[in-house]
């Protein structure tokens, strides 16, 4: 196994498995992880780092393996695997037909015979999202955690941001990981657009943030830029020059027992944190 770095939070609450909900969220060099109470109690928070590439089967033995350190057996109310994907449709619930899932997907992009196609619900848009992921990954996490739900990072994106901050007022969340910004916007209590974008420097980045406000007419003084993931200073002040209310976006409010929570920056981690 390629050599780890490990950086994991945890309480010693006791708290049953069926009262604790469990999200992965795979990164570019491994991947990170929170375990929370149904009341909203972080218990546990670790991002592990590969200095090397991981395989499918080694990033899902790893998991295990970490997990494992805290909890004998996986048997959590609810488990997540977050795999961000570039290829996706949204279908309203009332029109989603399983069955169709390839042919939703051919209207956005061609999509090759044995690509693996998921899909994931957000309650808050009351819509289903089809997505590919790797056959290797979901393969591999499927027989190492029976039962773990796949998620594109889309359908948690859009619940994360509450209804009220779009109600009555255009929304951009904006959130960044490895060369990738990922767009949702919102206005009048909608969904107007879902999408990701290569964003390999801050122009990149800045130019699709642009382009998605003007595009939708969505260039108004009470518009709200939300951001985060992988935020540094100098990208948050650049995007203070272009928009007038720019935020870190924290996600779900959540308490915690560990003290040590208090140094968790929550808007790098809002796909495990959501």
């Amino acid at each position: 196994m390629p050599q780890l770095v490990t950086d994991i939070i945890s309480t010693d609450k006791a708290v049953a498995n069926s009262e604790k909900r469990l999200s992965i969220c795979l990164r570019s060099n491994g991947f990170s992880f929170s375990v929370v109470s149904t009341d909203d109690t972080l218990l546990t928070f670790g991002v592990v780092q590969s200095q090397q590439p991981l395989s499918a089967s080694q990033l899902a033995q790893q998991v295990i393996q970490t997990l494992g350190e805290h909890d004998a057996v996986l048997d959590y109310k609810e488990m997540r695997l977050v795999i961000p994907s570039m290829h996706f449709v949204w279908i309203p619930a009332h029109l989603y037909d399983p069955s169709h899932n390839r042919q939703y997907l051919a209207t956005v992009a061609p999509v090759d015979h044995e690509a693996n196609i998921c899909r994931s619900y957000s309650k808050s848009l009351d819509s289903y999202i089809v997505f590919t992921a790797p056959a290797d990954i979901v393969t591999a996490f499927k027989i190492a955690i029976p039962g773990v739900d796949i998620i594109c990072q889309h359908a948690v994106l859009a619940d994360a941001l509450p209804v009220s901050t779009y109600r009555n007022h255009p929304a951009i969340l904006l959130h960044l990981r490895d060369n990738v910004a990922d767009i949702e916007a919102f206005y009048n209590g909608r969904l107007l657009l879902s999408a990701s974008y290569p964003a390999l420097n801050n122009d990149e980045l800045l130019y699709h943030a642009i382009n998605v406000m003007k595009q939708l007419h969505l260039e108004t003084p009470d518009m709200e830029l939300a951001i985060c993931g992988m935020v540094d200073r100098d990208i948050y002040s650049h995007l203070q020059h272009f928009f007038p209310n720019v935020t870190l976006f924290t996600g779900k409010p959540f308490t915690y027992l560990n003290p040590d929570f208090q140094t968790l920056h929550t808007y790098k981690h809002t796909l495990v944190l959501s």
